[in-house]
């Protein structure tokens, strides 16, 4: 497969049981392709089905139909719809990184121990894994005072900081960014576009949902809109 992933005609359908089995449309027909170390941009209103399409290639979400084709190296090329279970775990663990503006971890586990745990995942030894996780924490410029903290602590800028180092410090082969820059002052700013920047060097091909689009049109290749259920490509930059 030329492109990294292929979306074809996604549609992910909410069922409301407990609302007269109300169905609520997520999304629906979504159509678009990556290339490796390409990025593309997402905007459109609140509610529009942004997270949702993320949620659907991350598996979060079961999709109600069409095709998410990946390129793994695990796997070969892999329908994300179809996929097991067993799959999609290994994948996540190994080659798709995803970053939202919430936090779900373990709740007596610290913010060291949560990326040292991620950089151990890909195969790291303890010791080198946690020099790799102090010098990712520096860079997003969350302070060394909170290393040993629980996160549940934590302000939404912090807890979005160290979610976007546990994500990062993996260097992952597709990465799902969710509002990456929500919360942040522009020094915290800088250091995620600097993180983006050196992760596309390396090959890294992303996703990521904005509505600062001043940040956006800094770091990617492709401008998408989704509106109404139609995602739109606007702008090449």
């Amino acid at each position: 497969m030329k492109e990294l992933l292929v979306v074809e005609d996604l549609q992910k359908v909410f069922h409301m049981h407990h609302f007269n089995e109300q169905h609520i449309v997520g999304c629906n027909g979504i159509n678009f392709s990556l290339k490796k170390g390409e990025f593309i941009g997402v905007t459109g209103k609140s509610g529009a089905g942004k997270s949702t399409v993320l949620k659907s290639i991350y598996r979060t979400y079961t999709p109600s139909g069409g095709k998410i084709y990946y390129s793994s190296s695990q796997f070969g090329t892999i329908d994300l719809v179809t996929a097991t279970e067993r799959q999609m775990i290994a994948i996540r663990k190994n080659e798709i990184g995803y970053v939202s503006q919430f936090l779900n971890v373990m709740p007596r586990v610290t913010a060291l121990e949560i990326v040292v745990d991620a950089i151990m995942e890909m195969g790291e030894e303890a010791e080198p894994a946690k020099e790799r996780a102090k010098e990712i924490l520096t860079h997003f410029h969350l302070p060394e005072s909170l290393w040993d903290s629980f996160p549940r602590t934590f302000s939404g800028g912090e807890k979005l900081r160290l979610n976007l180092a546990q994500a990062m410090v993996k260097r992952p082969k597709l990465l799902l960014l969710d509002e990456p820059t929500a919360s942040l002052d522009n020094h915290s700013k800088q250091s995620v576009k600097e993180m983006i920047l050196q992760l596309k060097e390396a090959g890294t091909t992303m996703i990521g949902i904005f509505h600062d689009l001043d940040f956006m049109e800094t770091v990617i290749d492709h401008h998408y809109n989704l509106s109404e259920g139609m995602l739109e490509k606007k702008v090449s930059i």
